[in-house]
């Protein structure tokens, strides 16, 4: 502080002097006993005082007031206040000392707020789950990726116990592990309710402070590992046996019996069946491939659905009644025309009815339907024939995937991956529906013609 009279210690010293004289001159009137003069000195004396002792303080009491202003301002949220110096006080420091940390502190906490805004934007956009756990097992933060995993409400989550909100106990012996060691802890876990298949890594934060707990949904990566095993073993599968067939047709003919016309003539009629078949999947395969990268361009005309059902329909209608079987199509005057590559969408209605025929005994009846629904124009094929097992129904449009473990009903098993790959390149959509003994139902859309 200034070591000045100009300051409230001046202006109190000159009050004290004034003070001390005008006490004085009152005290000698009192002792020369001018009685009338007392009561006056009295009333000029303490006026004095007052005005005095107000003068000398007043700097002191506004740089307080304005400091006590200042104080609030920022006990209610409101940094980077500026207060104003009063010259020459004691206070000038302190005030000044006041409006500099108000600055740092606002710009602190500036920097604050902006990094933890871009902690939450990090947080909400993060694909994988993430737990902020403190040492007691309680969630402390949460984001948005974890609640939709574990199906959460993000209203019951924070301050809750971890195994109270996500019940799943492997995960919470991997969370209580890293908390008891302090030590990071992994491992991969199986939710036996909803089959789902997640990668678990606790991190633990400072000694006794809890852990960050990462989860990583690897569902659709173990599925799609599931499907690449699959679809290895029933490609070998499906190669193995006409490769079998005319290895063993060759070393048959090779040891004597090409010598006979007719048993020659019969070895290589299968040999040309198998070579077709073998044929049939190798174009098949490339077709779908072409269909799912996009390399295949889709040559779209406006059509009548009852144009393409009918003309998929005669292409087998010597092979339905060879098998004793009925077809109905249904197809209403109101449905309108779709916007579809003819020759493919004709190629996937063969290949549903066709289906339908297989596993339809005889006396059976195939229904072709056309309807209007939320995705455009809905076509049906409904049988009914021996249907499909619930375990099978969702994994029918896999390739080589068949329902028919024993792979008693030919074909390829790459028909309904064709049709699904199709379908969806026209910006439809292909489900089925099926009860084991009472027939099966797969049901596509396709967009409606924008000229209707």
């Amino acid at each position: 502080m200034k070591n000045s009279f100009s300051g409230t210690k001046g202006r109190l010293l000159y009050s004290i002097v004034l003070l001390v004289t005008l006490f004085s001159a009152a005290l000698a009137l009192y002792l020369k006993r001018l009685d009338p003069v007392i009561p006056v000195g009295a009333v000029i004396f303490v006026l004095s005082a007052w005005i005095l002792i107000y003068w000398a303080a007043s700097p002191l009491i506004d740089s307080l007031d304005e400091l006590r202003k200042g104080l609030i301002s920022v006990s209610k949220g409101e940094y980077k206040q500026k207060i104003t110096t009063v010259p020459h006080s004691e206070a000038e420091e302190v005030t000044r000392a006041f409006n500099e940390a108000s600055i740092i502190i606002g710009d602190a906490l500036q920097r604050s707020v902006r990094e933890r805004d871009r902690f939450q934007i990090v947080l909400s956009h993060m694909a994988d789950g993430i737990f902020v756990i403190d040492s007691d097992s309680r969630i402390s933060l949460i984001n948005s990726a974890a609640e939709r995993m574990f199906r959460l409400g993000p209203e019951t989550n924070e301050g809750h116990s971890f195994i109270e909100v996500v019940h799943e106990a492997e995960i919470y012996q991997l969370l209580k592990l890293c908390l008891e060691t302090g030590e990071q802890q992994s491992g991969f876990v199986e939710t036996r309710t909803r089959r789902m298949y997640f990668g678990v890594v606790a991190t633990p934060l400072r000694i006794n402070e809890g852990c960050i707990l990462l989860v990583q949904d690897l569902t659709g990566v173990r599925r799609l590992e599931t499907v690449r095993r699959d679809f290895v073993a029933n490609i070998s599968h499906e190669l193995r046996t006409p490769i079998a067939s005319l290895k063993a047709l060759a070393e048959t003919l090779n040891a004597g019996a090409i010598e006979d016309p007719t048993v020659a003539r019969e070895f290589l009629g299968r040999i040309e069946f198998e070579a077709d078949k073998l044929n049939q999947m190798t174009h098949e395969l490339s077709e779908l491939s072409n269909i799912e990268s996009g390399v295949t361009n889709l040559i779209k005309t406006e059509a009548e659905v009852k144009d393409l059902i009918t003309d998929a329909i005669e292409r087998l209608r010597e092979q339905m009644k060879r098998a004793g079987l009925e077809v109905t199509i249904e197809v209403p005057n109101d449905v309108p025309d779709v916007l579809v590559d003819k020759n493919r969408i004709e190629r996937v209605l063969v290949n549903l009815v066709h289906n339908s025929i297989k596993f339809t005994p005889p006396g059976g009846h195939i229904t072709i339907s056309a309807s209007i629904g939320d995705e455009g124009v809905v076509i049906s094929v409904a049988d009914t024939g021996v249907g499909i097992d619930p375990t099978d129904l969702p994994r029918i449009f896999e390739r080589f995937y068949k329902a028919d473990k024993a792979r008693t009903g030919g074909g390829t098993g790459l028909g309904l991956a064709i049709a699904r790959h199709t379908v969806e390149a026209h910006g439809g959509r292909i489900w089925a529906e099926s009860t084991p003994g009472n027939g099966t139902r797969i049901h596509f859309s396709l967009p409606i013609s924008s000229d209707r």
